[in-house]
């Protein structure tokens, strides 16, 4: 028997099936922001940043004081939905192709269909843009959305926080609300629909701030404009703000609804602040690191959860050392939940004994952090292994209670202690690095998305994930791994620019966002010719008429079913490669 199938058949035993629901099942709402830092709230110290409804959100809830996510975004993300690690749900960077979850695992939103629940998705995805990768492919029924990393990404190129383009589900739509703004509101009006219906929800408000763009509204901006000498720290703290006053609203509306008692609020960050990028000596809790590190301040988070009839006891702080991998189990735990069948059993363990009993004393463990290379999965590039108080990182060992600003390496001092981790984490990346390699496929010629688009964001092992790049450098590109469903006769069109901007192949890149906010202008291409190769073939070429204002090229080629590689170029009026083809859009005839 699976350790996994023990798990649930004791929670069962210990439990009973939603033993602890009464007569209503409870809902359960987790807020995931974008770039806040475990130091970016007034009530962990911030001598600055006001935060008044988190910080009440903080005095009501458990907190768990030693919880660490990934040093980037999309590891995170991908480790909240699966309670799996990253290197082994496959979404372990952000750009370079390697941001997609096996299609064999269990996510969260599954597991709470599964169990009776309408899911709903409101915010940030960043784990896939095309079929089967989106969110409503893994598990969630409402999805309003945007993509990529955020509005300055390569699909979201000339995207705005205040009269932000966003998907409801498929259909594009806009809205003049402030981007933050648009995703609580269209969360609470989705959850009072399932509200008045009687049925249970679960709500992921996955946010898109305080990352760059750093574009707050006015008035929290003006908050503290006179506070800092930086403009672009006046921004950030912001955006937290807006962030509070949101966290605010949904307080209310919980309230004024009597969902509060009976809703689990879970509110955390996704990785280290960026606050210490704008300013060096920004606040940072004491910690070394930030966004982007494998110091503590990289992946060190904010993580309260909140459930008044759950039975969790008073609101107090837990200082074991806990993941965002430990989120999922601690649902199923707390829930009684079924676990749909899955080829991956959990790398988190269940919260629940921790919540439940404050007399409960968690024993020693191991906790991987780790962040690929914007390219390619590198073993120690951004990686952390901890035990209980020791962080090793990058062949350095440091002991976090003795010195929390890891200021000292002691691998010399504890070599027995050095020794152990090393081996174990050799271990664990020896077990894995076989299937580091694979990287999943973009599946084309479905029913469920007969047109799909792919992007520099997908192109394999290279980092071209944002509008600056195109005006910063010129890319050689690379391939887009895809996954032709069906054999058959595929039309592909390979473009300079973002479909929906309708623009020429040889024009430079707009000047302006959607709303007018000035942006940086990419340098047009003398785009002569296009070349498609597919499995490194012999490339096809074809010709722009010389005075064509083509925004797309088309080719149509022959697809086996199965696993292809994809790539394209941009050439002069000499054939000599410019760079890349930027996107695709690939149908099946």
């Amino acid at each position: 028997m699976k350790k996994r199938d023990i798990f649930l058949i004791m929670s069962s035993l210990c439990f009973g099936l939603f033993p602890v629901l009464g007569d209503v099942t409870p809902n359960v709402i987790v807020v995931l922001t974008d770039d806040q830092g475990y130091g970016d709230l007034s009530v962990h110290g911030n001598p600055i940043l006001e935060t008044p409804h988190l910080d009440r959100l903080y005095g009501e809830s458990i907190r768990f004081s030693d919880f660490h996510v990934a040093p980037t975004c999309t590891p995170t993300r991908g480790e909240l939905m699966t309670g799996i690690q990253s290197i082994r749900n496959k979404a372990m960077m952000v750009p370079a192709g390697r941001n997609l979850m096996r299609r064999d695992v269990v996510t969260m939103p599954e597991v709470f269909a599964e169990n009776g629940y309408a899911t709903g998705l409101f915010g940030k995805w960043h784990l896939g843009d095309a079929y089967p990768h989106r969110p409503m492919d893994r598990g969630f029924q409402k999805v309003v959305w945007h993509k990529g990393w955020g509005f300055e990404s390569t699909l979201e190129y000339d995207n705005d926080y205040y009269y932000p383009r966003y998907y409801d589900g498929v259909e594009v739509k806009y809205s003049e609300r402030f981007c933050t703004d648009l995703w609580f509101d269209e969360a609470m009006e989705w959850m009072d629909e399932q509200a008045r219906s009687g049925q249970p929800f679960f709500t992921y408000l996955a946010l898109n701030t305080p990352h760059r763009p750093l574009h707050p509204p006015a008035k929290d901006y003006f908050k503290y404009k006179d506070k800092v000498e930086n403009p672009d720290l006046a921004r950030f703290y912001g955006l937290i703000t807006n962030i509070d006053e949101n966290c605010g609203r949904l307080e209310q509306w919980l309230t004024d609804r009597k969902l509060k008692d009976n809703t689990i609020l879970v509110y955390m960050n996704d990785n280290g602040s960026i606050a210490p990028s704008i300013v060096e000596d920004a606040y940072n809790a004491g910690m070394r690191g930030r966004k982007g590190l494998p110091y503590e301040g990289g992946h060190r988070a904010i993580c309260f959860i909140r459930w008044p009839d759950g039975g969790l006891g008073k609101p107090r702080t837990i200082d074991a050392l806990t993941s965002v991998t430990d989120i999922l189990p601690t649902f199923v735990d707390l829930l009684g939940m079924r676990m749909p069948k899955t080829s991956l059993e959990f790398d988190g363990l269940s919260l629940a004994l921790l919540l439940r009993n404050p007399n409960h004393k968690q024993g020693s463990r191991k906790i991987i952090v780790y962040d690929g290379h914007r390219e390619t999965p590198l073993k120690d590039f951004k990686a952390c292994l901890m035990w209980d108080n020791w962080r090793l990182v990058r062949g350095e060992l440091y002991d976090i209670d003795a010195d929390p600003g890891q200021e000292r390496d002691v691998s010399k001092q504890y070599p027995g202690i050095f020794k152990e981790m090393q081996e174990f984490y050799d271990a664990y990346w020896n077990s894995n690095v076989e299937s580091l390699e694979f990287v999943e496929s973009i599946v084309v010629g479905s029913e469920h998305e007969p047109v799909t688009v792919l992007t520099p964001n997908e192109w394999v092992g290279v980092d071209h994930d944002s509008r600056h790049h195109f005006v910063g450098r010129v890319s050689e590109g690379s391939y887009w791994q895809i996954e032709a469903e069906r054999s058959g006769v595929y039309r592909v069109e390979l473009a300079r620019w973002p479909f929906y901007m309708n623009r020429p192949l040889t024009a430079e890149g707009p000047s302006a966002t959607i709303a007018g906010r000035p942006i940086d202008i990419a340098p047009g291409l003398p785009v002569a010719a296009v070349a498609l190769s597919v499995d490194d073939a012999e490339p096809v070429i074809k010709s722009v008429s010389d005075g064509e204002e083509a925004v797309s090229i088309a080719f149509e080629i022959e697809l086996s079913a199965g696993r292809h590689a994809l790539q394209g170029w941009f050439l002069d009026h000499v054939k000599s490669e410019l760079s890349g083809a930027f996107y695709a859009r690939l149908e099946r005839l």
